[in-house]
């Protein structure tokens, strides 16, 4: 006869017992699971990506909780670590790097609509409205005055060729 035994009427429940994951004190020591217990991390956003900073520890995952825990936005399905890279200004593939991957082109304001552009560059991986690939305009508010223009005899330069009337 054994003292300590905390259930006669199991023989797997007794102190030299091994604990298992089951709800039960296996072992008789006052402690449920102990040491047995797996954590699992919300998932918000149902992508079946985990929100570390959101636990819970049991034998199984409960409705709402997955093994990993590497979701950046467990708001956001569409953020998760097997995502595609998207142009968003959103680290949408949890690397924690933004629009990393793509191709980024500099596009020049075209005030004027004639197709160059004029001023500082701006880098983006969309097309920017009202803005173009080519710059060069050096009078970007008069769209017959750009590089392909054809220079005339007006006082202008017409062609951005830096020469008034050049060449006339």
């Amino acid at each position: 006869l054994v003292d300590g035994d905390c259930n006669d009427n199991n023989a797997a429940v007794n102190p030299s017992a091994t604990e298992v994951c089951n709800l039960i004190d296996d072992d008789c020591d006052g402690l449920i699971d102990e040491g047995v217990l797996l954590t699992f991390y919300a998932d918000v956003d149902g992508d079946g990506f985990g929100d570390a900073s959101s636990t819970t520890q049991a034998c199984s995952a409960p409705v709402g909780y997955v093994s990993d825990n590497t979701d950046c936005n467990d708001n956001n399905a569409a953020v998760n670590p097997s995502a595609t890279e998207v142009c968003n200004g959103i680290d949408d593939d949890c690397n924690g790097l933004s629009d990393d991957g793509l191709s980024f082109l500099n596009y020049y304001v075209d005030a004027d609509g004639d197709g160059f552009g004029a001023g500082l560059a701006t880098s983006s991986c969309n097309p920017i409205v009202g803005s173009v690939l080519v710059d060069g305009d050096c009078d970007d508010n008069i769209a017959a005055v750009n590089p392909s223009a054809t220079e005339v005899c007006n006082g202008i330069d017409d062609d951005c060729a830096n020469g008034i009337d050049d060449g006339l």
